[in-house]
């Protein structure tokens, strides 16, 4: 393998190795940091600073420019010694307090110890650098030799401390995020003793030639970079599994925007008001969520939220028949008929005896079913009808396990379903057979001035006299005497005969 690509290695792991530790500072900005955290990103700066200088193409750069380039490789060398150091010190903090403390303070006393000696060894032993090689005499090849020992010895050790704490910690852990980025750090420590195992060449060379290489290798540059992209990537499997929640937060929720968009036309009052502020009303209303961090996922939450309630609020719309239309759609008439009518709960418990599941699916029925069931009330809501307490009031939502994923999932499953299901479908037909045409709105108000109320005589008009109430006499006009009331002899007019 060329310098050319060593060098690349060498700084794509630095690379790696610095932004990865910048980006995790970053991540950890307002929260309440620990010392393993601060040792983390102390191992995680001084890799990077280290495998840029052991990069052969950075030693042919500054080769010109440095007085000795030999102090090059004792510089990387003692990078990797303090980040190794600092690596064992995060993995003795997870221990108690006590027993902490005690071996914080020992690890600090031996990484101390072998940063110092190290220099000392080679000075002591004064190697020449020519190219990417450093070159000793024959008496000096015993010192050398006992310097690459005690880098290869102290990183073994720092690194084996690392994996044993780290290891015993994931395995201690549920399933799940935390303990994924442990053995992924764990495997990282043993790509690391790799790493250093290659060392073990270098110490050959030296006890042989007098030579070693002063930069990195083929082979330990692969393994370094394999081991800095372990232990990044479990160091912030935290914030991947963050960022992959939203993604799928958003996709679900665009999911359910079919499903959603139909409960909340003919309901509106399921819609819930956001805060003032929380998302962005134009993105609400076509049904995407905010651009805000924790937005997709408490959309996905008002979402689910909301399509819950408007099922709530169809239960006296629901058809009793739907289960047995659904059955008539996925081509087993006769045997769903015979089961009599059934909810969905009850089709699913049936359904094995039928061959129900063996053609489409116990999963991918119940949530036709339940999708079937939300089409038909929704064509019985908007034409006004209700349905008497039966088997169809009885039809609740498929039962999912607690939490919000399992309920997206299954409501994901349920919009699909909706939307473009051939059973949904015939289901909505037979719905409008049955029920016809949706009744027309109430005709709006005429205008006019208002007219009696009932059981009240309209208002004379002007110089009409009023009407009589019934078993009234009506009142005379002037200059007529008023009539008589039966058996009753009518009014003298006052005029003489």
């Amino acid at each position: 393998m060329g310098d050319g690509v060593v060098s690349a290695l060498c700084w794509s792991a630095a690379s790696v190795a610095l932004l990865g530790t910048l980006w995790k500072v970053l991540l950890d900005c307002g929260r309440r940091s620990d010392r393993a955290l601060r040792y983390g990103y102390a191992c995680g700066g001084l890799i990077g600073a280290g495998m840029v200088s052991s990069a052969p193409g950075t030693a042919a750069a500054l080769s010109a420019v440095l007085p000795d380039p030999a102090q090059l490789t004792l510089l990387a060398d003692q990078l990797k010694t303090v980040a190794a150091g600092a690596l064992a010190m995060m993995a003795l903090s997870t221990r108690p307090p006590g027993a902490a403390r005690r071996a914080l303070r020992r690890q600090a006393a031996l990484t101390t110890t072998a940063v110092l000696l190290g220099i000392a060894v080679f000075t002591a032993a004064g190697p020449v650098r020519a190219g990417s090689a450093l070159g000793v005499g024959s008496a000096d090849r015993p010192v050398l030799a006992l310097y690459v020992a005690l880098f290869a010895l102290h990183a073994a050790w720092c690194l084996t401390v690392f994996g044993v704490l780290i290891g015993r910690c994931a395995r201690c852990l549920p399933p799940g995020t935390l303990r994924l980025g442990l053995r992924l750090m764990t495997l990282g420590a043993l790509a690391g003793l790799l790493w250093t195992a290659d060392n073990l060449r270098d110490l050959a060379e030296v006890l042989g030639a007098g030579r070693e290489n002063g930069a990195e290798s083929g082979v330990s540059a692969v393994a370094a970079a394999v081991c800095v992209t372990l232990g990044l990537a479990g160091a912030t499997a935290a914030a991947w599994a963050d960022w992959g929640g939203r993604l799928r937060a958003r996709r679900d929720h665009r999911r359910l925007g079919p499903l959603w968009s139909a409960l909340r036309t003919a309901l509106p009052e399921i819609e819930l008001l956001a805060p003032e502020g929380r998302f962005e009303d134009r993105r609400r209303r076509r049904g995407r969520p905010g651009q805000q961090g924790g937005d997709a996922r408490f959309a996905l939450y008002r979402r689910i939220i909301e399509i819950r309630d408007g099922q709530l609020a169809l239960r006296p719309h629901l058809h009793p028949a739907v289960a047995l239309w659904v059955g008539e759609a996925v081509g087993r008439p006769d045997a769903v008929r015979s089961l009599g009518p059934l909810c969905a709960p009850g089709l699913l418990r049936s359904a094995g005896s039928v061959g129900l599941v063996r053609a489409v699916g116990a999963e991918h029925l119940a949530a036709t079913v339940e999708a079937a069931a939300i089409a038909a009330a929704l064509e019985a809501a908007t034409a006004g009808h209700r349905f008497a307490a039966g088997p169809g009031a009885r039809c609740g939502p498929h039962p999912v396990a607690a939490g919000v994923p399992e309920e997206a999932a299954w409501l994901v499953k349920v919009a699909a379903a909706y939307a473009g299901s051939p059973a949904v479908a015939h289901v909505r037909r037979r719905v409008r057979q049955e029920l016809g045409p949706p009744a027309p709105p109430p005709a709006p108000p005429v205008s006019g001035p208002p007219g009696p109320a009932p059981g009240q005589a309209p208002t004379p008009g002007p110089g009409q006299a009023p009407n009589p109430r019934p078993g009234q006499a009506p009142n005379p006009r002037p200059g007529q005497a008023p009539n008589p009331r039966p058996g009753q002899a009518p009014a003298s007019s006052g005029i003489s005969a």
